[in-house]
C-alpha cells in the first residue's frame, strides 16, 4: 500500500514538474505572441477596426492574465469607437502621424464639409463626426451640417468594425440629426426622408408615422 502511495506521489511530482518546465520553456514564446497580438491590435485601432483590435487585445490578455496593458487596450478600443479624440494619445505614442492629422484637423473648429464628405465616403466617419459636431452645434449650424452628421452616425452603425451594442446609439444620434435639419429647413424633403428610413431602422413606428405624415403634407402642398 506504502509503495503505491509513493508512486502516486512520484506521478503527481512528475507531473507538477513537466508543468513547471513547459511554463517556463514557454515564457519567450508567450511573451512574443503578447507583443503580436499588441502590436496587430494597435495597427487596427489605428485602421478604426475596432473590434478587430479587440479580439487582439482580449488574445494577449489571455496570454499574460495580469496584463494591464491588454485590458487598457480594450478599454480604449471600445472608449475610442465611441469617440476617436480619446485615441489621440494612443495616436502619438505610436506614431500613427497620418491619422493623428486628420484627428487634430477635424478638432480644429473649423467647418471643412466637403472634407467631411470626402471622410464619410472613405469609412472615416468617426474622424467627421468630430468636425461635424462643431459646424452643427457651435458653427454655422446648417442645414448640411446637420444632414452629413446624420448620415456619419449611420455609417458607424452600419461598420462591420463597430460593436454591436454601440449600434442603436449611432442610429439614435443619426435621428437626432435629421431632425434637428428638419427644424433648419422644414420644406427640404431629405431630412424627412431620412427621418422615415432611420426610424424604420431604429423600429420606431411611431416616429416613422410621425414623419411619413409630414412627408405627405409637403408634397400636398408641392402639387
Amino acid at each position: 500500500m506504502k509503495d503505491n502511495q509513493k508512486k502516486f506521489i512520484k506521478i503527481i511530482l512528475s507531473i507538477i514538474i513537466a508543468i513547471i518546465l513547459i511554463f517556463v520553456v514557454t515564457i519567450p514564446w508567450r511573451k512574443y505572441v503578447f507583443n503580436k497580438n499588441i502590436s496587430q491590435g494597435n495597427d487596427f485601432l489605428a485602421e478604426q477596426k475596432y473590434t478587430d483590435a479587440y479580439v487582439k487585445y482580449q488574445k494577449a490578455g489571455l496570454l499574460q492574465i495580469d496584463s494591464e496593458k491588454a485590458e487598457s487596450r480594450q478599454k480604449l478600443a471600445k472608449n475610442g469607437a465611441g469617440d476617436i479624440l480619446v485615441l489621440r494619445q494612443f495616436l502619438t505614442d505610436n506614431n500613427y502621424s497620418d491619422l493623428l492629422k486628420l484627428v487634430d484637423d477635424a478638432n480644429s473648429k473649423i467647418c471643412k464639409i466637403d472634407v467631411d464628405r470626402a471622410l464619410i465616403e472613405k469609412k472615416m466617419s468617426e474622424v467627421a463626426i468630430v468636425n461635424l459636431k462643431f459646424c452643427a452645434n457651435d458653427g454655422p449650424r446648417d442645414y448640411q451640417s446637420w444632414i452629413f452628421l446624420g448620415l456619419a452616425n449611420l455609417k458607424l452603425a452600419d461598420s462591420n468594425h463597430m460593436f454591436a451594442d454601440m449600434k442603436p446609439n449611432f442610429r439614435q444620434q443619426a435621428a437626432n440629426a435629421f431632425a434637428k435639419a428638419y427644424q433648419v429647413d422644414p420644406i427640404n424633403k431629405s431630412a424627412i426622408e431620412y427621418s422615415i428610413s432611420t426610424n424604420k431602422l431604429i423600429g420606431n413606428q411611431s416616429e416613422v408615422d410621425r414623419w411619413q405624415k409630414l412627408l405627405d403634407n409637403l408634397n400636398r402642398i408641392s402639387e
